[in-house]
């Protein structure tokens, strides 16, 4: 959109609130939110005209009483009867005329912590992802989400085939906006600005954050961009190759659980304990060759083409010149692959035929990378989120943790990995140790989940960092035991491991209970 300011007066509060523009984007965060000197009940903020929204709902919501709207983001939902009186408010912002982002943003009644806070979102979007702004309201953050601008689940991309402005808003307006409205939000809430900032999200909303970084650098004080899909176009092409290589006489769906525990097999003693995590990772050898039946093919044995299939896909998106676009996934990642297979989870498809070539007869069995990779990179441009120059955000003393898990089947961890050593090339060792983490977690699966110690808190780790000035370095993660009942939870135990900052990998003592993450040191391979 163009240069716009609003600048409105009620209730002896000054409003100015500035959206994106070409010239804006770089702008410090005091040159961007609003200047107000009293609060505001919640009620009140109905009243208030904030650029290009429209508020559609403000209410205080008494504790206890949140009822999710049905939908958003799939997973195990939070809690929400633990939750403590917030206002609620609920709105769109639209930037161009074809826009429609919708938002929610929630403010802690009592006990605000000076802080905003937005949530990233998975897939394509498509709605508000109520479950993650739980944890940060109960910290005391006033939080706030996106569904990026259109209404439809975060695996298809019918949206974006005639609205441009749409697919903008996805690749990174509406999160950028919503920095904007929400601060001012919030300031005219409470009566002050909010002190710091964060970015929290993983996969998309690990895109979103690194997006923040590199093109608004001021909007956020710290960021934490787990398993960020950055690399967009090259992540969509690779879920085509694992649906391609699955079924139709490729890789059976019921061989997937047998190359991981083959992998298990392989590498999992590599590290001097065996707990199904595979820490050494960059020693594993583990070849699907090795399961090529000798005769009949069976269940635990690979055919010929099944081998070549898995190899495929281990390998990534590759060109006949050898360029890899993207590597593929890890060692033990292996049933994830089964996600991209689901027809309800197509969203590399669906970009492709909706975005890329536009023309929805596009068959994905014809992808062809020297041809297909251009042009998804052209089209997909605007999403990706791999420029390495992070000096503005670092400049200003921007905080930047990423993560990833090494048995994630989704996103493969070593586009983070490459990704994190571009950044280290482009600006220095000694600006990346004062400003930047990178942790890979063995044995963690897309975000979450897995057999690796999985249960960790990033943002303590972030808020320890930019509000008391303690650097990150070993945190320590858990596996949680299964609750009773659930499938494999006679088996199953509780462990916790350090999860070591990179290039260090967790080793094990030699010694004590593997159980305990005290008996385990962070070492360079």
């Amino acid at each position: 959109m163009n240069s716009i300011k609003s600048i409105l007066v009620t209730s002896g509060i000054l409003l100015v609130a500035c959206s994106e523009s070409p010239m804006e984007e770089n702008l410090p965060n005091d040159e961007n939110v609003t200047t107000a000197s009293m609060p505001m009940s919640c009620e009140d903020l109905a009243e208030i005209s904030f650029p290009n929204t429209v508020l559609t709902s403000v209410e205080t919501i008494p504790a206890g009483e949140f009822e999710a709207p049905t939908g958003g983001f799939p997973g195990f939902g939070p809690d929400y009867s633990v939750l403590p009186s917030f206002c609620r408010v609920v709105g769109s912002i639209e930037p161009t005329s074809d826009s429609d982002i919708r938002f929610e943003v929630w403010l802690p009644q009592e006990n605000w912590n000076g802080r905003f806070m937005q949530t990233g979102n998975g897939g394509a979007a498509g709605s508000i992802v109520h479950s993650s702004l739980v944890n940060p309201l109960m910290r005391g953050y006033a939080v706030a989400n996106t569904d990026t601008g259109h209404q439809n689940g975060g695996r298809m991309f019918g949206w974006a085939a005639e609205y441009p402005e749409k697919l903008t808003d996805f690749a990174w307006r509406a999160v950028h906006e919503l920095t904007v409205v929400g601060k001012a939000i919030t300031e005219t809430h409470y009566g002050s600005r909010p002190e710091l900032s964060y970015f929290v999200g993983c996969s998309t909303g690990g895109r979103q954050g690194l997006m923040e970084a590199q093109r608004f650098p001021y909007d956020y004080d710290a960021v934490v961009a787990g398993a960020p899909a950055n690399n967009w176009s090259s992540l969509m092409a690779l879920s085509i190759v694992i649906q391609t290589n699955m079924g139709k006489g490729k890789l059976a769906l019921n061989k997937v659980s047998l190359l991981k525990e083959a992998a298990i097999a392989s590498c999992d003693a590599l590290d001097g304990v065996e707990d199904r995590v595979i820490t050494s990772i960059g020693q594993c050898s583990f070849d699907p060759a090795d399961l090529q039946c000798a005769g009949e093919l069976t269940a635990q044995c690979l055919s010929e083409e099944e081998v070549a299939a898995a190899q495929a896909m281990y390998a990534g998106v590759v060109d006949s010149e050898g360029q890899v676009w993207i590597p593929g996934t890890g060692p033990a990642s292996e049933p994830l692959w089964a996600g991209y297979t689901n027809p309800g989870f197509m969203i590399g498809t669906n970009f492709f035929q909706d975005v890329v070539f536009e023309e929805k007869s596009w068959d994905p069995y014809s992808f062809d990378a020297d041809n297909d990779m251009p042009a998804a990179a052209d089209a997909g441009i605007d999403i990706i989120a791999m420029d390495p120059d992070l000096s503005d955000f670092f400049g200003h003393g921007g905080k930047l943790i990423t993560y990833h898990g090494t048995t994630d089947g989704l996103i493969p961890y070593s586009n983070t990995l490459n990704y994190f050593n571009s950044v280290l090339k482009t600006v220095g060792e000694d600006a990346v140790n004062e400003s930047a983490r990178f942790y890979l977690v063995h044995g963690m699966d897309h975000c979450a989940g897995g057999n690796g110690a999985h249960a960790i808190d990033w943002l303590s780790a972030l808020e320890s960092w930019v509000e008391e000035g303690q650097a990150p370095g070993v945190i320590t993660g858990t596996h949680p035991a299964p609750p009773p009942g659930f499938p494999g939870s006679e088996n199953a135990q509780q462990f916790t491991r350090p999860i070591c900052p990179y290039p260090e990998v967790t080793t094990y003592d030699g010694v004590g209970d593997p159980t305990l993450a005290e008996n385990f040191s962070c070492q360079e391979n």
